[in-house]
């Protein structure tokens, strides 16, 4: 609000200046100096106003500055004039007991968006039920989950889809190997059926004739589909997904994520919009013919042919998937669909594809590679680090480091906390990278209470709850006559100042993490707010403090930070143990 007041009188300064509409203007533009010492915004408009006006910015800066203190702007306490720069400075009395009654008031509504009356559908993880979510996996369940926090938090209904790959060779193999492997029960289920499909490549690579025995399986499990039919083929591949996808549920259970709808791609063989959409793609004169069906997207500037359909007719995976896009778009005002990078071309060919047919098209966030110090992962050559590993290696670590603290004795206490800290470590250290950047996890990052990981923000949650509580207990405090309703009557200094204004960025956050489809952007304000938060304590005594008015607003500033975190980390997905 406080920005806004600012722009706008600068608006209308600089109308009076130059006579132009708004419309036509410099656009005007607020930054935060380097240090309080020079303000809290600051804007270089009078550099970009000085060819208009023909006056040096220094001369132009100056003249905007007197002009407006005697504009009284709300929350703006003084403006000044360094070197073409306008500085604002902020009235921090008025501006901090205001920000913290906000906070306070809408609790863990504090940051929520109005809703915005669209529906958004995004599909995320949906990788192949043919063994465990790995570590790659991890980083399009946990972006893509965050995101849909982030985005409902801003005021968007969102639905979020498992696409299920129940089609493919890789399923295939799968049901081909439970009739030649015995399946291990006692192991998770997305872990045992993992096992059959390496041993099934195996076999495969060594006996290349078995081949057949796959496309047969493919071509029978899509008629049997086509025509509705339950048999031996659909209970089979039925069966094998099903329990693979147990165990993914489990998986990403720890992980604090669940899907609203699981889309199996056979549904649309089934209903019959697999062979529509060959159909209408066949009528736009766009597709040719030799070995199989080609459809020719160079109109879109794509060179390479995307294989529609193979001449003994069973389609294939991207013909399923536009029907799926079809079916998707036309229940939601937007898609989002979440991607690896390697899936670049294939999701710009399935895009041109729906909009030769006249049909919205999704966007798509795309993510590069996650691995660890170790290297690469193989689903098919069985060399990978699951999910389940991570998390319990993260949790084993989170449990020594509890009770190294002390944090607590009793077992399920220091398993719940552990637990805590251990979805946390993976979740956070994994979304806070932009996803377009490649990363390998390390342990010492997603761990460390010092720097970086989400244990310093749990830390710093954990920290305002224990002073709270003494607080409330401190017969002291208790006992003084402090006017509550007028906290602030002081100077503020430094650290305080930057906690409160960093505090009420958050709403901004929100708005600008779901507009731009950045988890990431929330990720790392959250740790600007433990860190401001640690200084803020390391710097301004609180209970030892004679002066009651302080005492009282600074409790307050530990229960808005409170506030804050939970906020924002619930938007992660990650929950707060409250001690450690």
């Amino acid at each position: 609000m406080i920005e806004k007041n600012i722009i706008d009188a600068l608006y209308k300064k600089i109308n009076i200046l130059t006579g132009e509409s708004e419309e036509k203007m410099e656009t005007v533009r607020l930054e935060e100096p380097p240090s309080l010492y020079l303000g809290d915004y600051s804007t270089n408009i009078a550099f970009r106003l000085a060819r208009v006006l023909k006056k040096s910015p220094m001369v132009i800066a100056e003249e905007i500055a007197d002009s407006l203190k005697s504009e009284n702007i709300e929350g703006i306490k003084d403006i000044k004039a360094v070197n073409g720069y306008i500085n604002f400075f902020l009235d921090y009395n008025s501006y901090s007991k205001k920000g913290v009654k906000k906070i306070l008031d809408e609790k863990n509504n504090f940051g929520r968006g109005e809703e915005k009356n669209k529906k958004i559908i995004l599909e995320h993880t949906s990788a192949n039920p043919n063994g465990p979510l790995h570590i790659g996996h991890s980083r399009n369940a946990i972006v893509g989950d965050s995101l849909k926090r982030v985005l409902e938090f801003a005021g968007y209904e969102v639905e979020t889809q498992y696409y299920v790959n129940d089609m493919g060779r890789q399923e295939a193999i799968v049901v081909f190997g439970l009739d030649k492997f015995k399946l291990d029960e006692n192991k998770k289920p997305d872990h045992a059926i993992g096992e059959v499909y390496v041993e099934a490549n195996k076999l495969l690579n060594e006996n290349p004739e078995l081949e057949e025995n796959i496309l047969d399986l493919m071509k029978k499990y899509e008629e049997s589909s086509e025509k509705n039919e339950e048999n031996e083929i659909t209970k089979k591949f039925e069966y094998a997904v099903n329990y693979a996808l147990n165990g993914f549920k489990e998986t990403l259970k720890n992980l604090n994520i669940e899907h609203d709808k699981f889309v199996w791609e056979s549904s649309y063989v089934k209903n019959g919009m697999v062979r529509e959409v060959i159909k209408n793609l066949m009528e736009t004169g766009k597709v040719e013919k030799d070995e199989v069906y080609r459809l020719d997207l160079s109109d879109f500037g794509i060179e390479k042919k995307l294989v529609l359909a193979r001449l003994n007719g069973t389609s294939l995976y991207s013909t399923r998937d536009i029907a799926y896009h079809i079916d998707k778009m036309k229940n939601c005002d937007m898609g989002i669909n979440i991607l690896g990078a390697d899936h670049k071309l294939t999701a710009e060919m399935v895009n041109a594809s729906l909009k030769l047919l006249g049909y919205n098209t999704p966007e798509i966030v795309f993510y590069e590679f996650i691995s660890l110090p170790e290297g690469s992962m193989s689903t098919r050559r069985g060399r990978f680090i699951s999910i389940d590993e991570l998390f319990e290696e993260a949790k084993t670590r989170a449990i020594e480091e509890v009770k190294k603290r002390g944090v607590a004795t009793d077992e399920d206490e220091i398993n719940e906390i552990a637990h805590k800290i251990a979805t946390g470590a993976v979740r956070y250290n994994i979304v806070r990278i932009s996803p377009e950047k490649p990363m390998v996890f390390r342990w010492n990052e997603a761990l460390d209470f010092e720097k970086v990981g989400c244990p310093v923000i749990q830390y710093a949650h954990a920290r305002c709850c224990r002073i709270l509580e003494n607080g409330l207990n401190n017969e002291h405090n208790n006992n003084s006559n402090i006017d509550i309703n007028e906290p602030f009557d002081y100077e503020l200094n430094d650290n305080e100042k930057i906690l409160i204004k960093t505090l009420l960025k958050f709403p901004k956050v929100v708005e600008k993490s779901a507009d731009v489809r950045k988890p990431q952007i929330v990720a790392n304000y959250v740790l600007d707010v433990a860190q401001a938060f640690n200084r803020f304590y390391g710097n301004c005594p609180i209970l030892k403090e004679k002066n009651q008015n302080i005492v009282y607003s600074r409790l307050k500033l530990v229960e808005c930070t409170k506030t804050v975190i939970e906020n924002g980390l619930n938007i992660l997905g990650i929950e707060c143990p409250g001690k450690m």
